[in-house]
C-alpha cells in the first residue's frame, strides 16, 4: 500500500495527490505549507484558501491553546 494523502478543494473539486518523493512546488495547483511565522496555510489555484490562526483562550498565556482555520479565499466573481 502506498503512503500519502489526497487533498481536495471543496470549492472547485481539484484533487492533489501527496506522495513520497520530490515535490514540484512551483507547478502545484494546490499548495500548502508553513509560512515564515509558523502558521500553516493551504490554497488552490481557484482562489480558495485557508490560513491557520492560534491564540490562548481568554487571551491568557497558559490557558487552553486554540488553533483554528481562517478563510482567506480571494473574492469570487
Amino acid at each position: 500500500m502506498a503512503s500519502g494523502f489526497v487533498i481536495r478543494c471543496l470549492d472547485c473539486g481539484l484533487e492533489k495527490r501527496v506522495e513520497a518523493g520530490r515535490r514540484a512546488y512551483r507547478n502545484e495547483e494546490i499548495t500548502f505549507g508553513t509560512d515564515n511565522y509558523g502558521a500553516d496555510q493551504i490554497s488552490c489555484e481557484c482562489g480558495n484558501a485557508l490560513e491557520e490562526t492560534s491564540r490562548f483562550a481568554n487571551g491568557k498565556f497558559g490557558g487552553e491553546f486554540i488553533v483554528e482555520w481562517r478563510d482567506v479565499a480571494k473574492p469570487r466573481a
